[in-house]
């Protein structure tokens, strides 16, 4: 069972603790973040580091190189939400690039798995009524869309493209943005496997069903559960129930119905994050988790945590109650 945290593991060092003081047996950090002192020091206190990278995100990114922004249906590029801006997924050159971070997280690092987050197409999901756009409609995807259909799409401009292929292909349409990102797992799991091949390959997916926002979860996310669990090990959704709108009980829900989708062992991550109100109910939240899922919890985040004391004893209890059992 995975008893995890997701953050920096400092916030308790600081404190004059271990990561064992709360029975925590999985750290989940950033590539970001890692280093190799922070790395024996996790393994040294008996738990196991995961580390998560971000591959299809960033606004920083998208304005140093704008050819990596997704187009929407009008032509222009999606304009970013708060924090949040997508990258167009079937960009070679930037593909190759993530691949690369994460060959080169394996090579240096002593890890025991690896977690990919944005693995999708954009949308700022996080929100009780999200906007959904279609993306990304540059010529170069139009181009790969073409040969994968194997017809040559009528207009001229962007906007007359899009509009044919939402009208008149958009299942094709729908099975070719969920290759994409399938296909870049797939690369990853062989990255993995010819680097070392104990390491643990998860995603952090959106916690949507099919029947939900119109199918979105394909047609927007382009996240196909049952391709990708060809090649995940562990799906982690983000079980975010505050943001989304949802009571605990959804976490259990929900995690119940990923299970039975993939096949495949689930360990949600839920919030400690105060979005949009106080998380005043954390121990409920973690011990539904647990309940559901006997594969293990991440909560989120790990300085969310340690800066409140009533969260610090619920996820103490929490998690010890376990190694009594």
């Amino acid at each position: 069972m995975i008893l995890g945290i997701f953050g920096s593991p400092e916030v308790i060092w600081n404190r004059g603790e271990s990561l064992g003081d709360y029975n925590i047996n999985a750290v989940f950090i950033s590539h970001k973040n890692l280093g190799e002192d922070v790395v024996d020091r996790i393994h040294r206190e008996g738990a196991r580091v995961f580390v998560e990278i971000g591959i299809f995100v960033g606004k920083d990114t998208v304005e140093k190189y704008p050819e990596l922004a997704p187009i929407g249906v009008d032509g222009k590029p999606l304009t970013p939400i708060k924090w949040y801006m997508g990258i167009n997924p079937a960009i070679d050159w930037y593909r190759d690039k993530k691949s690369n971070e994460i060959r080169e997280t394996l090579q240096n690092y002593n890890i025991d798995g690896l977690w990919l987050d944005f693995i999708r197409y954009p949308c700022h999901w996080e929100v009780p009524n999200p906007k959904l756009e279609q993306s990304s409609f540059d010529e170069g995807s139009i181009k790969k869309f073409e040969k994968y259909i194997g017809t040559v799409i009528p207009g001229t401009a962007i906007q007359d493209k899009a509009r044919w292929i939402l009208n008149e292909k958009l299942e094709d349409w729908t099975k070719w943005k969920c290759e994409q990102i399938t296909s870049f797992c797939r690369d990853a799991r062989k990255i993995i496997k010819d680097i070392n091949p104990k390491a643990i390959l998860g995603i952090f997916s959106v916690p949507w069903r099919e029947d939900q926002f119109g199918g979105a979860i394909l047609k927007i996310i382009a996240q196909d559960f049952k391709a990708l669990s060809q090649y995940v090990d562990i799906f982690s959704p983000m079980v975010y129930h505050l943001m989304c709108g949802f009571p605990v009980s959804w976490i259990k829900d929900y995690s119940l119905y990923l299970r039975n989708k993939t096949g495949k062992l689930v360990v949600p991550i839920v919030q400690a994050v105060d979005e949009p109100s106080k998380v005043d109910n954390l121990e409920d939240v973690i011990r539904i988790s647990l309940d559901a899922n006997p594969d293990g919890v991440i909560v989120f985040t790990a300085q969310a945590i340690f800066e409140d004391e009533i969260k610090i004893e619920a996820l103490r209890r929490c998690f010890l109650s376990v190694k009594e059992k």
